[in-house]
């Protein structure tokens, strides 16, 4: 998308462009069939992507991806975090590796947490009924920190009310309270908004936390 648009704004650039776009496609790519889960483990991490997907894959008769169930029509994928692109894990990983789908999350949770903790602030904005928090470093992971409860938890302190998430799309995350609804009713339909115009869209439904864990919201 960005290669195609940066032609569109200059088509007199084309060949300036498409040589660009060779250069990115076959530098710095590092290997993808490594056998061995030791030399990867520290580049997986946990992913949401629409249900739909392994609809996708078994027309395509690829290799079943791994996978969680989550919430709101969405699975936990895992990838490979490479330089300018990501590789999903699969069935045949998992054979190859000779390790369980539980050391696969239980991995990429780890990854995501370090990663979070070195790289990634959260933005705080507002006061009172209109504070807000938001996630968007823009490492393809910011929907998928809604796993990280802990991080959750802290601003559910924070805020009027019950806390609430939403995720419209992978690289961003909201969060405020519900005291003031009408506040609520309005990000929500920027979140509805932003979950089908924005790239790599996820859902429009709002997430809290009940006990530790993630549960679906319901509107009043």
């Amino acid at each position: 998308t960005p290669f195609y648009q940066a032609y569109a704004t200059n088509p007199d650039q084309l060949d300036a462009v498409a040589q660009t776009l060779v250069s990115a496609l076959t530098h710095d790519m590092p290997r993808r069939d490594e056998r061995d889960f030791a030399a990867l483990s520290d580049r997986i991490f946990p992913m949401f992507k629409p249900v739909e997907l392994l609809l996708t894959v078994r027309e395509r008769r690829l290799p079943m991806l791994v996978y969680r169930e989550f919430l709101a029509d969405l699975i936990i994928t895992y990838v490979i975090d490479e330089a300018r692109s990501v590789a999903y894990l699969n069935e045949d990983h998992i054979e190859r590796w000779g390790v369980s789908a539980q050391e696969i999350h239980e991995a990429a949770m780890r990854n995501l947490r370090r990663r979070t903790d070195e790289r990634v602030r959260y933005t705080s904005v507002g006061e009172g009924e209109q504070r807000l928090f938001i996630l968007n470093s823009g490492d393809g992971y910011d929907a998928t920190r809604l796993l990280l409860t802990d991080i959750l938890a802290e601003w559910a302190r924070m805020v009027r009310g019950r806390l609430v998430v939403g995720i419209p799309n992978r690289d961003f995350l909201i969060a405020l309270g519900d005291s003031n609804q009408d506040i609520l009713q309005n990000v929500a339909a920027q979140i509805q908004a932003d979950a089908t115009q924005r790239e790599h869209t996820l859902t429009d439904r709002l997430f809290t936390l009940v006990g530790g864990q993630i549960r679906e919201y319901e509107m009043e």
